[in-house]
């Protein structure tokens, strides 16, 4: 799996070459995003409190979802069934990011590639069981770019 930024704001997952869902910001400086998958789901990913450390997934209103930064600089996914996922960068400079379950195995790495004539990320995405949820996989992603916002010290709203 792939993920390229087509346009700054948009996200494109593909899967042996065919699109398989899509991250959109709603601007190039916002946590407020979309996440739209093939059989026309649409989630709404947006930030809730006063510091915007904690971060809702909604579907028709409904929450999917919750992401959460602890104090360890990981991204806690939360889902309705109440599994829960985290998020870590590892590396000499936290240039990898894994998503681990509770038992700490890696279920998903992303690799980010730096695009510096466009100024925007791509990521390569592997796992030893493909994961069969989209979802999950976009939320990684939208977590990825939120780690390194956060990181870089961005100020968006």
């Amino acid at each position: 799996m792939k993920i390229e930024c087509t346009d700054k704001r948009t996200f494109q997952l593909t899967d042996i070459g065919q699109s398989v869902g899509q991250l959109t910001y709603k601007s190039l400086f916002s946590y407020n995003a979309e996440i739209t998958l093939p059989n026309s789901d649409h989630y709404q990913i947006k930030p809730v409190g006063f510091f915007g450390t904690s971060i809702t997934v909604t579907k028709n209103e409904t929450e999917i979802a919750n992401l959460k930064m602890n104090w360890k600089g990981q991204i806690v996914m939360t889902f309705q069934n109440s599994q829960e996922f985290v998020f870590k960068a590892k590396g000499a400079f936290l240039d990898k990011y894994f998503i681990e379950n509770k038992e700490e195995e890696k279920l998903i790495q992303f690799d980010p590639h730096f695009n510096w004539s466009k100024f925007t990320y791509n990521y390569d995405i592997s796992y030893d069981k493909k994961p069969e949820d989209i979802l999950f996989v976009l939320l990684g992603v939208y977590a990825a770019n939120y780690f390194i916002a956060v990181m870089s010290g961005a100020i968006v709203s």
